[in-house]
């Protein structure tokens, strides 16, 4: 569902600054609005994996290693 709501951003986010009058303020716009938001929204999807394996890594050793 979430993969819909990124698609729609992005085509938005692009569109909007391919209509900017110049090149450079075009530039800017994308890397603002399309290149800094997806790379830390990547990152924070990694992160949260991340913790979630570990969790349940942890869980798994403490379950005599069955998962939950």
């Amino acid at each position: 569902m979430w993969h819909i709501v990124v698609m729609g951003y992005l085509f938005v986010a692009v569109l909007f600054s391919a209509a900017q009058p110049s090149l450079a303020r075009a530039l800017i716009y994308f890397v603002f609005w399309v290149v800094l938001p997806m790379v830390l929204t990547a990152v924070i999807v990694r992160i949260r994996r991340r913790n979630r394996l570990m969790k349940q890594q942890e869980a798994a050793e403490g379950n005599g290693g069955m998962q939950p």
